[in-house]
């Protein structure tokens, strides 16, 4: 809302220095180097320069730029940063590089000819935190790929060994799955308490348009499972999503040899759920007359395959007879 700029121009060098807000340094030379500290930089707008004609600016398009921040964040959104330690960049030639330093986790970029290349790895729980601003996260890694132009662009996130404190989504599809007594072996009673935790995770994308068409969602832990795919948008503050829900049976039913292997596919049990609505506070709804429709499907296939199910399992008992009635060590 309010810069104070103070520089001075050299008549005999041609060199400019400024200093906004006591933050940013500037000095222009033959070169351009900035240094910056505790700020946060405007992606977007940056993302628009980048997107519009060189205007003016074409004259400088020769100039070397060198770039070093501390303690400055990168501004996404209102509730969206992307924290760093130190950041550096160069661009040279038409071509830009940078680095970005979060504890342990690093970044690099490549641009060049309207087209971006970036990967970063072993980021922690607060810069996960931080970037996705609808979760809370305990311990693990993040881990990125993104390529493309600004306007349309493919990518993978990916988060390993973490524990899932607070996510809204996955909030209300627990809140919604417990309240169908069909489906409370999906529930989770710990997680309220003590968080759900991740084995890994990860999302495969393209963004277009400020949207994220989802072609994968995976996420893997001990109490379930869950798979998906569709889209969604920080932007418009909107998701719209189907997901499937696996997770092992510890029931009685599932303890019955034929019954379990007919009905439940072996010890576990799937559904399907509509997610769409606010990011924010999404609505989950039941595709369960779609699991319907396609279960006496899946109940003939297994009636089908059930001599083969029981040749099997007469095998596996009579080699465990076997080496009950002998010491097979000795041979």
């Amino acid at each position: 809302d309010k810069y104070i700029v103070n520089g001075q121009y050299n008549n005999n060098t041609k060199i400019i220095s400024l200093n906004v807000n006591n933050s940013v340094n500037v000095l222009i030379d033959k070169d351009v180097d900035v240094d910056i500290k505790n700020i946060g930089i405007n992606m977007n707008a940056i993302a628009a320069i980048i997107n519009a004609k060189q205007g003016d600016l074409k004259n400088y398009s020769s100039a070397k730029v060198n770039l070093k921040a501390k303690n400055t964040y990168l501004y996404i959104s209102d509730t969206r940063h992307a924290l760093s330690d130190d950041i550096t960049l160069k661009y040279v030639k038409k071509a830009l590089n940078a680095q970005l330093k979060y504890k342990k986790g690093i970044a690099d970029l490549q641009f060049k000819n309207g087209r971006f290349h970036v990967e970063g790895q072993n980021f922690n729980d607060e810069f996960m935190e931080n970037l996705f601003s609808v979760s809370k996260f305990q311990d693990g890694t993040f881990k990125f790929k993104m390529s493309g132009t600004p306007k349309e662009y493919d990518g993978l996130f990916t988060i390993d060994k973490t524990t899932l404190l607070d996510y809204t989504i996955l909030n209300n599809i627990l809140a919604f799955v417990n309240t169908i007594p069909a489906l409370v072996t999906f529930s989770t009673p710990g997680y309220s308490k003590n968080g759900l935790k991740i084995k890994t995770a990860y999302m495969k994308f393209n963004s277009k348009d400020d949207v994220f068409h989802i072609s994968d969602i995976f996420l893997d832990s001990e109490e379930l499972d869950i798979l998906g795919n569709g889209r969604a948008s920080f932007l418009y503050n909107s998701i719209d999503l189907q997901l499937n829900l696996k997770t092992d049976l510890g029931s009685a039913i599932s303890q019955v040899p034929l019954v379990g292997y007919l009905l439940m596919d072996k010890d576990s049990i799937s559904t399907t759920l509509s997610v769409t609505g606010a990011l924010n506070d999404p609505e989950v709804s039941s595709l369960l007359a779609r699991d319907i429709a396609i279960a006496p499907l899946n109940i003939l296939i297994r009636a089908i395959t059930l001599p083969l199910y029981l040749i099997e399992s007469m095998d596996i008992n009579t080699s465990e007879e076997l080496e009950d009635d002998f010491d097979l060590d000795e041979y």
